[in-house]
């Protein structure tokens, strides 16, 4: 079900309306809130103008929080980026030597 949250999360966030659709044909959609279907359709049928969708997300939350999932997958891929720039810190007499 997380799996299944997340790929509605995405396509949300991306305003992917036949990605939107297609998770709402899924029989996982059923079990679903009212609220996040809703949610759901609006974003499928207005396009870019609707809001952010914070039911899913909301809902996305609570269930990893219930699953156990230690951190967030998004804080996890923040974490690598951050470490790829990460600068390095020389001492300052090679720096002064140079």
């Amino acid at each position: 079900m997380l799996s299944f949250l997340d790929s509605l999360c995405g396509a949300l966030i991306a305003r992917d309306v036949l990605r939107i659709r297609q998770l709402l044909a899924h029989p996982l959609s059923r079990a679903l809130p009212r609220a996040v279907r809703d949610e759901a359709a609006a974003i499928a049928a207005g396009g870019r103008e609707t809001v952010a969708p914070l039911q899913a997300m909301r809902l996305y939350h609570q269930t990893a929080h219930l699953l156990g999932v230690r951190s967030d997958p998004a804080a996890r891929s923040r974490r690598s980026r951050d470490a790829a720039y990460r600068q390095m810190d020389l001492p300052l007499e090679v720096l002064a030597t140079s």
